[in-house]
């Protein structure tokens, strides 16, 4: 009887010890988990630098730009109960050889162009209109419909929209 609770106490340490070495293993993943990736970048990132070779610095082939007044937008935003206005002063950012082309295409088709922007102004709300996820929407889509406008063939001759003016009040 002696024996057998001996061999009890022995079993229970036994199990004890064997839950706290699995303990020990388990938090010794984690921090190899969490500090072999730190250490293999810092490894790999200086193993990059020693073999890496010099570049020389990018010939400017990248064609100059030119910027094109498309002039001034007063239009009243699209509120229920406050009277708010969108005053814009618009400028086409192109390339420098397409600079007389685009400016002539613009007189030619300037009333439409406006027309259209004057209409998809007026359908935008004080909140479409605020900060710069909403002023670089409107950027984009005012490009891609003057691309559209005047290059019906797909080209895209205007790279951006940049406002020099826009006031909300």
């Amino acid at each position: 009887m002696a024996e057998t609770a001996s061999t009890e106490a022995t079993a229970q340490s036994g199990g004890r010890l064997r839950w706290v070495i699995l303990g020990i293993l388990a938090l010794a993943s984690i921090a190899a988990g969490f500090a072999l990736p730190w250490l293999f970048s810092a490894w790999a990132s200086s193993k990059r630098d020693a073999h890496a070779t010099p570049r020389p610095p990018p010939k400017e082939s990248v064609e100059k730009t030119a910027f094109v007044s498309f002039g001034d937008v007063v239009v009243n935003l699209h509120e229920e109960r406050l009277t708010r206005y969108l005053r814009l002063k618009i400028v086409l950012e192109v390339e420098e050889s397409e600079e007389k082309d685009i400016q002539e295409l613009l007189n030619k088709r300037k009333a439409p162009l406006k027309s259209w922007l004057i209409s998809y102004l007026a359908d935008r709300t004080l909140d479409e209109v605020r900060g710069t996820v909403g002023i670089n929407r409107i950027r984009r889509e005012i490009r891609d419909h003057f691309n559209e406008m005047l290059y019906p063939d797909g080209r895209e001759v205007i790279r951006q929209v940049h406002f020099e003016e826009f006031t909300v009040q």
